[in-house]
Formats: structure tokens, C-alpha cells, sequence
């Protein structure tokens, strides 16, 4: 099988904790270590490009490999609509990310960090490397991810406590705008049907809908968590916002 064939192909197996999980996941670093350099070296202009960038580079990944399914007829509206909450993410990012938003992006960090980063400890995906699902996966995942954190600290707009509230709020009014076209479209986006089919974090917290309460439980949690770092940020620089 040539790269090309294999580049193409949806037989290749993807074993989660296993050496591609890693590679992709060490790549990943590598790329936030690069993302750190440029938000200390880079000027604003520098880091509002670098941000504009990145943000087209996802809506064409998406776009791209939404086009390749379409053509060899394994688009599947079931499962490949970019309005699960990381392909949604990735689709919009030029909008959301083009000019830093305070309110915006604390929403974008909470939701991306509590969700995007579980996404990649514990990935739902079923095809390896190199197959275009395996990198249009990384890319979105581990793109949102880098986007975010520069923009908070680039532009030093760090999340407030009430941000945490905030989008708790917003989860759930997406999430029962998304439940009921799952119902119609007999999908499961969002996961709120039934559980992934890979091992997930979702498999700890019971049946069927115990496990969306639990989840939502955890999620506050871990917005919660994702914003202690910045208690310390904003008391140790003079130019964050107001706890």
C-alpha cells in the first residue's frame, strides 16, 4: 500500500495509549513549547497574525477533510456534521478568534480545556496513521487547544470566576438544541444518546442519562479547576482583570 493509499484509507487501526497516541500527543507538546516562544518573542501584531493563522489553517483542515469523505462517498450526517462542539470550534475559529474577545474566550478556554484535552488523553477514533482521519483529529484537537492558550496569555485576557457560570450556561442550552436534533436525525453528537465506543471518561459515571448529570457535575469541576491557576495570575499581574 502506497503513503498516498494509506494517507486515504479507513482500515488502518488506531490503539488508543499506544505509540501513535503518544506521537501524537508529543507532537502536540512540541507545538505548545513553539506556541509559548512565539507569545514572549512575539509583538501583538505578531501574535494576532500567528492567531489568524492558525484559525484558517482548522476551517481548511475541516473543510478539506470533509471534502475528501464527500468524494469518496463516506461522508456520514450522522456522525461527520461539524457541530459537535471541537469541529464546531474548528469550522468557526476565524470568527471566533480573529479579534480577541475576553467574554468569548474564557467560554472557548473553559469548554476547550474540559472537553477538547479529555478528547486527546482518552481520543474517540477509530482509524490510524497515516490516514487523513488521524490527522484531521490531532489537528483540530490539539489546534483549539494551542489557539486558546495563546490567545489568553498573548493578549493577556485571562478567564473571571463568573466565566466558569457562564458557560455552564451555554453547555446546556447547546446541549438540549443538540439532543433534540439528535432525536430527529437518530445521531448521537455530543454523546448525549449513548456513550463513545472507545474507552472514555464517560464509561465511569453510570447508565444512560445518569451519565450526562455526572458529566455536567464533573464538567463544573473542572472548569473550576482550569480556572485556579488564574487566582495566582491575576494577583501577580498587575494587568489581568479584576477576580
Amino acid at each position: 500500500m502506497t503513503l498516498w493509499q494509506q494517507f486515504l484509507s479507513v482500515e488502518i487501526e488506531f490503539q488508543a495509549f499506544g505509540g501513535q497516541h503518544l506521537g501524537a500527543l508529543i507532537v502536540f507538546g512540541l507545538c505548545m513549547l513553539a506556541t509559548v516562544w512565539g507569545i514572549r518573542n512575539f509583538d501583538t501584531r505578531q501574535n494576532l497574525l500567528f492567531s489568524r493563522i492558525i484559525s484558517i489553517f482548522l476551517v481548511i483542515t475541516v473543510a478539506l477533510f470533509s471534502a475528501i469523505k464527500i468524494y469518496f462517498d463516506r461522508f456520514n450526517l450522522l456522525i461527520d456534521l461539524p457541530i459537535s462542539l471541537c469541529n464546531l470550534f474548528a469550522i468557526l475559529a476565524p470568527l471566533l478568534f480573529w479579534r480577541p474577545n475576553q467574554r468569548r474566550l474564557e467560554v472557548l478556554y473553559f469548554l476547550i480545556m474540559a472537553g477538547t484535552v479529555q478528547a486527546m488523553l482518552t481520543p474517540d477514533l477509530y482509524i490510524g496513521f497515516p490516514s487523513n482521519e488521524f490527522f484531521k483529529y490531532w489537528i483540530v484537537h490539539g489546534g483549539l487547544v494551542v489557539l486558546v492558550i495563546h490567545n489568553i496569555f498573548a493578549f493577556q485576557m485571562y478567564p473571571r470566576l463568573k466565566g466558569v457560570v457562564i458557560t455552564f450556561a451555554w453547555v446546556n442550552v447547546y446541549s438540549i438544541a443538540l439532543y433534540g436534533l439528535n432525536l430527529l436525525m437518530d445521531a448521537n453528537y455530543f454523546y448525549l444518546v449513548s456513550k463513545p465506543g472507545n474507552a472514555s471518561i464517560l464509561d465511569l459515571f453510570g447508565p444512560w442519562p445518569l451519565y450526562i448529570l455526572v458529566a455536567e457535575m464533573v464538567a463544573m469541576v473542572f472548569f473550576a479547576l482550569f480556572y485556579l491557576p488564574f487566582i495566582f495570575i491575576k494577583k501577580t499581574d498587575s494587568t489581568g482583570s479584576a477576580v
